[in-house]
């Protein structure tokens, strides 16, 4: 496609033909010649620019302003673009695909999902009417998985109250504050009534107001499990699976977590629990949970990241009562209002684990 010159008609759409025609100079550009510069500035003016966006954006079937951010982020170079456009796609298929499948099982698994809602409170009316609306996406999720453990990290408190109402019916909540001095950032543990009954519910901080949330259940009457919930980054790591690596040795351990750690730094630690993601085969389409690449609600340029973890730790008493075997990933949908915008800026990881009673 790099070698037709921008007015080729296989490439401008055919309502723009009476548009005023190009400079020679223009039209003897091509769009691989122009464009291989890697820097994100346009190298066309604006006509031909918004061109290039018009006939980008009908080709591939995406929304104009991604599009043009697509092309952006390529330095305007179409092949780069349709190349990183159509194994966008692919991907979020194969995805997809992998979910139903499973989803299409007719076995009972033990659910648990963790997810980072992006939700936290904002002063712009209008950036809280998309809260409202990617909340709305989220609760829609929710009930239809239907997990029996619900983890949810940075969620605003207009979002939080919209969730626990929707949620209510059906399922237990606790909530606190990621940080003591800020009231409007939260991480909550929802537990499904018909499957868990709680215990106990504490909080654990640091000298910073740092917190974590934890919540001690029983699960179907018989298997004990300490569910951990926490937002941390690389000042609050060690403290974080200090407390946790404290814990009952005879109790289940399930912690979500999100965070900004890089793989580098997890990968240059070691912790006394096991990661999902590992233990479900490290199946590459679950990898990143914040995907620049995939997820058009994250702006800049970010590389793909697993922020985004659930970690697991059998009972000492009574081994593999739930045993991990499958992770997905939810929240791959544009929320209802929109074809570019996602619930959050993260995926939500989902986890099944056969259960022995």
């Amino acid at each position: 496609m790099t070698s037709n010159s921008l007015n080729d008609p296989q490439i401008i759409d055919d309502e723009q033909e009476d548009d005023e025609k190009l400079s020679d100079q223009d039209n003897n550009k091509s769009l691989s010649s122009s464009t291989s510069d890697s820097s994100n500035e346009c190298p066309f003016n604006h006509d031909i620019a918004s061109k290039v966006s018009t006939a980008f954006a009908k080709a591939t079937g995406i929304d104009m302003e991604f599009a043009i951010q697509l092309l952006k982020d390529h330095g305007w170079n179409i092949d780069q673009a349709l190349k990183a456009t159509y194994e966008a796609k692919e991907h979020a298929q194969s995805i997809m695909n992998t979910k139903q499948n499973w989803k299409d099982t007719n076995e009972k698994y033990f659910k648990i999902l963790s997810w980072n809602t992006d939700t936290t409170d904002s002063d712009e009316v209008e950036l809280n009417n998309l809260i409202e609306k990617r909340t709305e996406t989220i609760i829609e999720i929710l009930l239809r998985e239907k997990p029996d453990v619900i983890l949810l990290q940075q969620v605003g408190t207009f979002a939080l109250t919209l969730i626990i109402t929707c949620l209510s019916s059906l399922y237990d909540d606790e909530s606190i504050q990621i940080n003591s001095s800020n009231d409007s950032n939260y991480v909550s543990i929802f537990t499904h009534k018909s499957t868990i009954k709680k215990k106990h519910v504490s909080m654990i901080k640091n000298s910073e107001n740092w917190n974590m949330l934890k919540v001690e259940v029983e699960y179907k009457n018989s298997i004990s499990i300490d569910l951990f919930n926490a937002f941390i980054d690389e000042n609050t790591y060690s403290y974080c699976f200090e407390q946790i690596n404290k814990n009952n040795p005879n109790h289940i351990i399930l912690f979500g977590i999100s965070s900004q750690i890089s793989d580098t730094f997890w990968n240059s630690h070691t912790i006394n629990l096991d990661d999902l993601w590992q233990m479900t085969d490290q199946r590459p389409e679950t990898t990143y949970t914040f995907d620049p690449e995939l997820n058009s609600n994250i702006t800049g340029n970010d590389k793909p990241e697993r922020y985004d973890r659930i970690f697991f730790r059998s009972s000492t008493s009574i081994n593999n009562q739930l045993k991990p075997v499958h992770m997905e990933l939810e929240g791959i949908q544009h929320i209802k209002t929109s074809d570019i915008v996602f619930p959050s800026t993260h995926w939500a990881i989902q986890g099944y684990f056969d259960v022995d009673n």
